[in-house]
């Protein structure tokens, strides 16, 4: 079975012809079952107001879709959060006339190979369907992104498995506290399964740990995690912007589905909070800038 996880960008109308509106907080989740592949279609619904709707949207995302209605700002700024994170693959629905001016504006970026799309949403399925998505077997490693109790079962976690697969009855190390947690049982797409791989969006009921206990960004892996406080290095700004920071500059991580805050001083971001290391790069933002996602630095 395979799983696929896909960025959406003002594309609610497509989305909800093609797949069932699944969790919903600041950002919205649909499912579709296709043949042997599951879609989860993610949408930053509190976005532009919250910019960590549309981080936390990308991050787990295989694809991305974007519809464009209009050239402003906001579809800039999501241009620059997709290259910034590295996706690759996608489509951009847009009308013939916008096409010129969409290729120039992402020329020089990850989206350069995106394909146009004018179809009918259905016709969209197909397209994802026909892309081989390659998958990461080096470590298991699951991001959850929502949890809660349910009477019965205990607590639930919510997530993308990144890489690896995860299984039934596995132990795995919950990221932040260190915690031994173990997979009681895994969901997908409302169906009890024995394990899961690389791209699947799961259900997790997990033994020794509460929801009180979790927040969104945690990690479960089967190898212990390090940690980052500070990070030394240069801020390299996206393609097209230009940077000045100085000291005392309020900067955000915000590429591991969490938004954590820290400052820039003496070539240094000094985070609030530890984040595990999971990624060589991460993308930075600053709520008072336009565009509020500008750069990233090497951990």
């Amino acid at each position: 079975m395979e799983s696929y996880s896909i960025f959406c960008y003002n594309a609610s109308d497509y989305i909800k012809e093609i797949a069932k509106v699944g969790t919903n907080s600041d950002i919205q989740l649909y499912h579709r079952k296709d043949e042997n592949i599951i879609m989860t279609f993610i949408e930053p619904i509190k976005y532009p107001e919250k910019v960590s709707s549309l981080t936390d949207s990308i991050y787990p995302s295989d694809i991305a879709i974007i519809k464009v209605s209009s050239i402003n700002k906001d579809l800039g700024e999501v241009i620059i959060a997709l290259d910034l994170m590295g996706k690759t693959r996608g489509f951009i629905i847009a009308d013939e006339e916008k096409q010129p001016v969409i290729k120039k504006i992402i020329g020089n970026t990850s989206l350069k190979d995106y394909k146009f799309f004018t179809g009918k949403p259905m016709e969209l399925i197909d397209e994802i369907k026909a892309m081989d998505i390659p998958r990461n077997g080096d470590q298991n490693l699951t991001v959850i992104d929502h949890f809660f109790k349910v009477k019965g079962v205990g607590t639930v976690a919510l997530g993308f498995v990144l890489s690896g697969s995860i299984s039934k009855h596995q132990k795995l190390v919950l990221s932040d506290l260190d915690r031994e947690v173990e997979v009681r049982s895994i969901q997908m797409n409302d169906e009890d399964v024995d394990s899961a791989g690389a791209g699947s969006r799961v259900g997790l009921a997990l033994k020794n740990i509460e929801p009180t206990d979790m927040e969104r960004g945690m990690f479960l892996s089967d190898k212990p995690f390090e940690y980052a406080e500070t990070i030394p290095g240069k801020v390299v700004p996206q393609t097209s912007l230009k940077l000045d920071l100085g000291d005392n500059f309020e900067i955000f991580v915000s590429d591991i589905m969490r938004f954590q805050r820290g400052k820039f001083e003496n070539d240094h971001i000094i985070l609030d909070k530890k984040i595990p290391v999971v990624k060589k790069t991460m993308v930075l933002s600053n709520n008072n800038m336009v565009p509020r996602i500008f750069g990233t630095i090497n951990l």
